[in-house]
C-alpha cells in the first residue's frame, strides 16, 4: 500500500507555517514509522500580491498533477487535505485526476470553517463538494461535530480522524505543581483572532482580584504587532518565549495549570496547542470556537466566542488549582491518552486505507492512454 499524500505540508525539519501543515508533517512521519510508504505531494509557498499568489498556486496545482502522472506506479491512494474556497476547483482535478488513473481517493475534510464556506460560496461550490464526498472511497473529518454532514453525503467509510500527540507523557502528579503563582500558558501564533488581547486581559482581571497570576505567551507573529503587546503589558508578569520546537514546548510548559484559548478565529479547527497542552495536564478555558467543545469534554470551561477577560478570570478563579483543578487536569491528560494519541488514531486510517485500496476497475496505463486523449 503506497500513499500521495497532498496538501499544506511543513518542509521536514523546518519551523510549519501553522498548526495545518504541522499536522500533516506529524501525520506523514508517524505513518512511514509505521511502514507505510508515503509520497509527499505540498501546497506551493507563495507570497506577494494576490495576483501573484494566485499563479503560484496554480502553477503549484499543475506540478502537482504533473507529478501525480509521472509518479503513479509509486501509489495507489491519494490522502488529500485540501484548502476549499478558492482552491476547491483545482483540488477537484487532482481527484478526477487520480480517478481516472484508477486510484483511489481519501478525502480528508479539517478546519472549522468548512461549513461556512458550503454555506456561504453558492450552488455550484456545493455541489462540488458534494461529489467529491461522494465519491471518495473514504472520507475523514477533523472533528466530531462534521460526521453528520459526511455521512449524509458519504455512504461508505467516514473516519473520525482528529489532531493528536505522537504519545501521551506519564500522567502528571498532585505535587508536580505548586499553587502559586498561577501559571497560564497562551500557546500558538500571536494574532489577535487567537485571543492574545483576552489571555492578557485575564491575567490583569487575576491580578486585580489579588490572585497571584502569571501569563506565558508561547509563540510568534508580527513583530510590529508584539511589540505594541508588549507596550500595553508593560509591568505585567507575562513571559514572551517565542517560538519554540516541540520537545521544548512540553518542557516549557510542564508544570503550568491553565491553557487560555479566547479563539475567534473563523477557520478554527482542532488545535495541535490544544491537545499539547491537555496531555501535560493544563486544564482548557477556552471559547466555544471550531472543535474545542468536543476536544475538551468535561476536562476544562468552554466559554461563548463573545466572553471577555473579566469572563475568563471568573472561570479560572472558579477553577482554582486545588482539588477541582487537579480533577481537571487529570481529565485533560486521561483524555488525551484515550483519544488523540498516535497509538490510538493511526490503526484506524491505516485500516482504512487497506479497505479503500481494493483493486482499481481500470488499469492505470489504460487510464493514461484516457487521460492524454482528452488533454489533446
Amino acid at each position: 500500500m503506497q500513499v500521495a499524500y497532498c496538501g499544506p505540508i511543513a518542509a521536514k525539519g523546518q519551523p510549519a507555517r501553522g498548526g495545518y501543515e504541522a499536522a500533516n508533517r506529524r501525520l506523514v512521519d508517524d505513518l512511514r514509522a509505521r511502514g507505510i510508504e508515503v509520497q509527499e505531494y505540498p501546497y506551493a509557498l507563495t507570497g506577494g500580491a494576490t495576483p501573484i499568489k494566485t499563479i503560484g498556486y496554480l502553477a503549484g496545482f499543475v506540478r502537482i498533477a504533473a507529478q501525480l502522472i509521472i509518479d503513479r506506479a509509486r501509489w495507489d491512494i491519494l490522502h488529500l487535505t485540501p484548502l476549499y474556497k478558492q482552491f476547491l476547483y483545482a483540488e477537484a482535478v487532482l481527484c478526477r485526476l487520480t480517478w481516472m488513473l484508477g486510484k483511489r481517493v481519501v478525502l480528508d475534510i479539517r478546519a472549522g470553517a468548512f461549513l461556512h464556506y458550503y454555506a456561504g460560496r453558492g450552488r455550484l461550490y456545493q455541489a462540488t463538494i458534494d461529489h467529491l464526498i461522494r465519491r471518495a472511497e473514504m472520507v475523514a473529518v477533523e472533528g466530531e461535530e462534521y460526521l453528520p454532514f459526511a455521512t449524509a453525503r458519504h455512504h461508505g467509510h467516514v473516519l473520525y480522524l482528529p489532531n493528536y500527540v505522537s504519545a501521551a507523557p506519564l500522567a502528571p502528579q498532585p505535587g508536580d505543581r505548586q499553587p502559586s503563582p498561577v501559571r497560564l500558558v497562551y500557546l500558538g501564533r500571536v494574532v489577535s483572532q487567537k485571543g492574545i488581547e483576552t489571555a492578557i486581559g485575564t491575567l490583569a482581571a487575576l491580578l486585580a482580584r489579588g490572585v497571584d497570576a502569571r501569563l506565558e505567551v508561547i509563540g510568534t507573529g508580527d513583530p510590529d504587532y508584539i511589540g505594541a503587546l508588549k507596550a500595553a503589558c508593560n509591568g505585567l508578569p507575562v513571559i514572551w518565549a517565542g517560538a519554540l520546537p516541540p520537545a521544548k514546548v512540553a518542557e516549557h510548559i510542564r508544570g503550568a495549570h491553565v491553557f487560555l484559548f479566547p479563539t475567534d478565529h473563523l477557520s478554527e479547527g482542532h488545535s495541535n496547542a490544544l491537545t499539547e497542552a491537555m496531555a501535560q495536564g493544563l486544564v482548557p478555558v477556552c471559547s466555544d470556537n471550531g472543535f474545542n467543545r468536543s476536544v475538551v469534554g468535561d476536562a476544562g470551561r468552554i466559554l461563548p466566542v463573545s466572553a471577555v477577560a473579566e469572563d475568563y478570570a471568573n472561570a479560572i478563579v472558579d477553577i482554582g488549582t486545588g482539588s477541582n483543578w487537579r480533577t481537571l487536569s487529570q481529565r485533560a491528560h486521561q483524555r488525551v491518552s484515550e483519544r488523540f494519541t498516535s497509538d490510538v488514531v493511526l490503526p484506524a486510517l491505516i485500516q482504512g486505507y487497506r479497505a479503500a485500496s481494493a483493486p482499481a476497475a481500470t488499469d492505470s496505463s489504460d487510464s493514461m492512454t484516457t487521460i492524454t486523449g482528452r488533454l489533446y
